[in-house]
């Protein structure tokens, strides 16, 4: 990720900048340099040493190692036109020093080269070249300074270091040095050309732009050197295209930074599609093209076996070997192993070329902490939710099943012996009539008459608990029953001629029977229509009047708790009701066995 930086290397970034304009306008102002430069050339020479120090700040930003930074800055301090280093020839003290920095910068792009991307020398090849540029680099400078003593036709200050008359030595010493410079210049373009070809896949993507960037910078290196030593001309166009290859190093590298980021990016999103959780093949899949190695491999942890698995279950022991980019690749790579404070949780086998950046193996290793913690919270919510599905299921299916053995108590014994009393009554008031005793007959008779209310006011209540014609007809049997009561017209379809799970024809039933009570009492309705379907799995029911509307699911409505039952067995109520444009109810409750229905 990006970083602040520092106020002290803002500072740097800031005193950089006014160094390279200051040395590039004091050398054009001059006028001595000769071939004296073009103002194109001039602004393209500054932008180049301005180009070092955008990409040093860059380089803080994003890269885990500051060393990469530091050296562009260095390259853009000693970024000096010979423009400038022949401004100083009248300053003795100063123009020797000038003149020994003037190809320090070169070193330090090769530098920047080889440390690229983790910010670090590789191996001991690395460390080797850096010893003898270095050296040989410290000899041309101490030669420009012993061995450099211009001859007085030169019209050149004095050099107050020299220790030997004339300046033989140094040309001698500067030649060699850019010849031995353009061999190791090769060296480096070689070392990063095998490394390209023979990397791995993320390697290369790593890299994908430096060895253009280098093989072009070393080209025109080579090229201006050769005609430099030779006495040759170097021709115009070369020396621009020598410029921006100097500058692309620079540019390269944080290109290769960017990718980094964007692999980072990449786990980002890849957090995102995992959040849920995924199954472990696919995690792997996703986790090796998103960062775009396809010899990675995830072991888990498998807390009963104590060992770890691959992604198919099987024993495995993590190997960094086997993580090259051809198949037989026996080059190792790298383990990265992910750890809860409970326990170890998987071991990531990854090229080697994905350790030289930390913050992404740290996204990665939080990611897949992520992923695991939220596939394991989701499972125990989802485990959580079935069972309240299931408990409330058991409360409606209990609640039910009371209501039916309350309407059979009643019906085979309240009601049995209310019917049989009445026998008794209308046997009774029979023999008083036969002995001529009126007023007892009558009095049996009104006795009857109430019994017989009584026995119709049981049976009503004893529907309303639990009608027998939906335990025995089901749906079909019971809503033109139930319709039949109301005072109010109300148009019927039913379409289905199947029985349904007990639960879900108790539910309707009643959600159907409170529509039209509230149809009769409040809709101040002319009409009304049941529709009960299925469509999709689902069982439709739709209540609509003609009425005044604006009715509402607040507090009091006796929908409230029936909404809560069809909400148990997975289904949806809503309601609609414009004023002065009736009332619809519509419930839809799933069929299938899977959204929770207990037949």
């Amino acid at each position: 990720m990006s970083r602040s930086v520092p106020r002290g290397r803002l500072a740097l970034v800031a005193l950089a900048t006014a160094v390279v304009v200051m040395f590039e306008v004091i050398g054009s102002e001059a006028r001595v340099f000769q071939p004296a430069w073009t103002a194109p050339y001039t602004v393209m020479h500054t932008a180049v040493g301005l180009c070092y120090i955008a990409c040093a700040w860059m380089a803080w930003r994003t890269a885990d190692s500051p060393i990469p930074g530091r050296i562009m800055l260095a390259v853009a301090f000693l970024w000096l036109p010979p423009t400038f280093i022949a401004a100083t020839q009248q300053i003795g003290w100063l123009w020797p020093l000038m003149e020994g920095l003037g190809l320090v910068w070169a070193v330090l792009v090769g530098a920047i080269v080889l440390v690229y991307p983790a910010g670090r020398l590789h191996g001991p090849i690395d460390v080797a070249i850096v010893v003898v540029a270095t050296t040989a680099i410290s000899i041309r400078f101490l030669s420009a300074l012993l061995f450099n003593q211009p001859s007085a036709e030169r019209e050149i200050a004095p050099n107050p270091y020299a220790i030997v008359p004339g300046d033989e030595i140094y040309l001698v010493v500067d030649q060699a040095f850019r010849l031995f410079g353009v061999a190791l210049i090769v060296l480096i373009v070689a070392l990063v050309a095998t490394r390209w070809v023979r990397g791995s896949t993320p390697a290369r993507h790593i890299a994908f732009v430096m060895p253009v960037a280098l093989v072009l910078w070393a080209a025109a290196i080579a090229y201006e050197t050769l005609m430099y030593s030779f006495g040759g001309t170097v021709l115009e166009v070369l020396s621009y295209i020598s410029l921006a290859a100097t500058a692309a190093v620079p540019i390269s590298f944080v290109a290769g930074l960017s990718y980094l980021l964007g692999l980072r990016g990449r786990v980002s999103d890849l957090m995102v599609i995992t959040r849920d959780g995924v199954d472990r093949t696919l995690w792997q899949s996703i986790l090796a093209d998103t960062l775009r190695d396809p010899s990675l491999r995830v072991y888990w942890w498998d807390d009963e076996l104590r060992r770890y698995v691959d992604s198919h279950g099987q024993v495995a022991v993590p190997s960094a070997r086997g993580a090259g980019r051809r198949r037989g690749d026996r080059r190792r790579g790298s383990l990265l192993p992910i750890n809860t404070p409970d326990g170890p949780l998987a071991v990531i086998r990854h090229d080697s070329a994905l350790s030289e950046n930390a913050h992404l193996l740290d996204a990665v290793s939080t990611a897949l902490r992520l992923s695991v913690d939220n596939g394991r919270l989701r499972q125990e919510l989802e485990a959580t939710l079935h069972e309240v599905r299931e408990s409330r299921l058991r409360i409606v299916d209990a609640g039910i099943a009371a209501r039916r053995q309350i309407e059979r108590d009643l019906h085979d014994g309240s009601q049995q012996s209310l019917v049989a009393l009445a026998l008794r009554l209308r046997m009774a008031s029979g023999k008083a009539e036969q002995l001529e005793q009126h007023e007892i007959a009558a009095d049996l008779d009104a006795a009857l008459q109430q019994l017989s209310a009584a026995l119709k006011q049981l049976r009503e209540l004893a529907r309303g608990i639990h009608p027998t014609s939906l335990t025995v007809g089901g749906l079909a049997s019971a809503v033109p029953e139930l319709v039949a009561h109301s005072p109010v017209p109300i148009d019927t379809r039913i379409g289905i001629d199947t029985r349904l799970p007990s639960v879900i024809e108790a539910t309707s039933y009643f959600f159907i029977a409170e529509c039209l009570t509230n149809i009769a009492k409040y809709a101040e309705a002319r009409a009304g229509r049941v529709i009960v379907v299925e469509s999709d799995g689902e069982l439709v029911i739709e209540v609509s009047d003609d009425g005044k509307g604006g009715a509402s699911l607040g507090v009091g409505s006796g929908l409230l708790g029936l909404i809560d039952r069809v909400e148990t067995l997975g289904g949806r109520v809503e309601l609609r009701s414009a004023p002065e444009n009736g009332t619809s109810v519509t419930a839809w409750i799933p069929l299938a066995r899977d959204a929770g229905v207990i037949a």
